[in-house]
């Protein structure tokens, strides 16, 4: 049995088992871990991460294999999710397991570990623009497996996390709990939809590889300027370990990224009061940027409004994530005047900027911590935290170094990324909202974004340096392999 994966996949065809090619996928979607090829959709998460005692290798390899026993398959997982549209009932309990490079040695199979430069240094390990690895939670340095696990209720998902603890505790020290991060789902209060901390839409310019999901994002957004359909090559790979000919596994990142909302949100004002002068100054009429100022930080105002299509925030027209407007490319934007190329949904996915840039597009699933008891879009900045709230960046993906690495050295973290590269303008400076500057600083410094003064008209002629609202708090990479792998851990 073999698999194209230069192809989108339709896993409902692939239920019905219609035929050999169909029959094979049906055997990889048993064997895939869930969270791959679609988020698992549960609001509250808990991730643990654990070490092995590399002395006691055979107990820890029988806890792996007795987890394994539990993780939810990409076909369980999708055929929950068919089961709760239809009838609203909960699909239960998410878990997955993800090894790094270090884990799969420390339980003596490192023969099953998949290749790959990045995965088998370690995130620590590469050229990244981090803080230093000394510093990171303690949680992130170095762990040797990750299991997550997802839930409808913070008190199930709690309840879970204990039960998988105990566990752990009753291989008498072969496996030792190393900490965990739990995630918590935030929503804009007036339209329900997800948001990140700083009060932003998040998550809806995702790659697609169902073919399912790509109908549905043609029929509800269109797909006409953007699509967002990837190839299964983009995210699947062979699994060394798998017991199929179909066993297949992803890549991981994990990156625990702390938001400064208070800063963050008090800089926006600065920025807009910046504009403001400068449109003064230069006789340009009395009009308060406002909330363009932030949109232009981060490419979309807060309801998700792309602000290369809009100068002001458009109410959407349903109270639901296809409402948020993904069917969009920068064509008519060339210049950066209405979308800053430093903007951070143009840094991370530049869609027409750059040739191929969907090839570099991973699958996110990243999911905020912390918790909060403002309101994230009241408007105020007095009552917002500083720290101890941020996003849970994760991500799957076929190829580290070219797919995550990349997006963060050559988009992210590159001041001449990418106007400077597309025709000849102003460096336009790194990521406002994600990107690392490198230690020790460049002389001269790295100089701030040119923002929109005149929207669809000019850009400011004045660099306004946003950044270090975002602390990288450590991470790894690692990989999800196939649940017949996992399961035969002895």
């Amino acid at each position: 049995m073999t698999i194209n994966l230069d192809q989108t996949l339709s896993w409902t065809q692939a239920h019905a088992a219609t035929s050999p090619a169909a029959a094979a996928q049906l055997a990889m979607l048993h064997d895939l871990q869930g969270n791959i090829l679609k988020g698992h959709g549960r609001h509250f998460t808990s991730n643990i991460f654990v070490r092995f005692d590399p002395a006691r290798a055979s107990a820890a390899r029988r806890f792996v294999a007795s987890i394994g026993h539990d993780v939810t398959s990409a076909l369980d997982q999708l055929l929950g999710a068919e089961a709760h549209k239809a009838s609203g009932t909960d699909a239960g309990a998410f878990i997955t397991v993800l090894l790094a490079a270090a884990g799969y040695d420390a339980l003596g199979r490192g023969d099953a570990r998949p290749p790959g430069e990045a995965f088998n240094a370690g995130m620590a390990a590469r050229a990244l623009n981090d803080p230093p690895a000394t510093g990171w939670d303690q949680a992130l340095q170095a762990p040797h497996a990750l299991i997550l696990v997802g839930t409808s209720d913070p008190a199930w998902r709690d309840s879970e996390r204990q039960a998988i603890l105990a566990r752990i505790a009753a291989t008498g020290g072969a496996v030792v709990h190393a900490g965990h991060v739990d995630g918590n789902a935030l929503f804009n209060r007036e339209d329900g939809l997800g948001i990140e901390h700083f009060g932003y839409v998040d998550g809806r310019s995702q790659p697609l590889a169902l073919q399912e999901d790509v109908d549905h994002e043609a029929a509800h957004g269109g797909t006409d300027k953007w699509d967002p359909a990837i190839h299964l090559r983009q995210l699947l790979v062979r699994c060394p370990g798998g017991a199929l000919d179909v066993s297949h596994g992803s890549f991981f990142v994990f990156r625990k990224l702390e938001q400064n909302v208070r800063g963050f949100k008090l800089r926006e004002e600065e920025l807009a009061a910046a504009l403001d002068a400068e449109r003064a100054a230069k006789g340009l009429p009395v009009e308060p940027v406002g909330e363009r100022a932030g949109a232009s930080v981060v490419g979309r105002f807060e309801n998700g409004t792309p602000v290369s299509l809009s100068p002001t925030e458009v109410a959407l027209p349903a109270k639901r994530d296809d409402a948020v407007r993904n069917n969009f490319n920068f064509s008519t934007d060339l210049e950066g005047l209405k979308c800053p190329y430093a903007a951070h949904i143009r840094k991370s996915n530049p869609r027409n900027d750059a040739p191929n840039s969907k090839s570099h597009l991973m699958a996110r699933r990243g999911i905020p911590y912390g918790r909060r008891d403002d309101d994230p879009n009241d408007g105020r900045t007095d009552n917002k935290p500083t720290g101890d709230v941020g996003l849970i960046f994760m991500a799957y993906q076929a190829s580290i170094e070219d797919q995550f690495e990349f997006t963060q050295n050559a988009w992210v973290n590159n001041p001449q990324f990418a106007r400077p590269l597309l025709r000849p303008g102003p460096v336009t400076g790194i990521d406002p909202v994600i990107g690392q500057k490198p230690t020790p600083l460049p002389e001269p410094p790295i100089a701030g974004q040119l923002y929109p003064l005149d929207w669809g008209q000019q850009l400011s002629d004045r660099p306004f340096d946003f950044s270090d609202f975002v602390t990288m708090r450590g991470g790894e990479y690692l990989f999800a392999p196939a649940i017949s792998f996992l399961k035969s851990l002895r």
